[in-house]
């Protein structure tokens, strides 16, 4: 059974490499590069799964306020 993957990193090579290898396994991926893509994406159709870097940069909010952010 395919799953709707969310994958949020601010390094396109890093979203690239896991999105595809999910793909590969027959997995839906969708990808974000920050805070504010992410919540768009999970507004638009809420995932059944996020990868998340909390590390995450370049944005409003890091992966861990964004985690917050998505539990509220």
């Amino acid at each position: 059974m395919a799953s709707d993957i969310l994958i949020v990193d601010d390094e396109e090579d890093i979203r690239e490499l896991v999105a595809g290898i999910l793909s590969d396994e027959g997995h839906e991926t969708r990808t974000a590069f920050d805070a504010d893509s992410a919540l768009a994406a999970i507004a638009d159709r809420a995932p059944r799964l996020i990868f998340l870097d909390i590390w995450l940069q370049g944005s409003r909010l890091d992966g861990l306020a964004l985690l917050d952010e998505i539990k509220t």
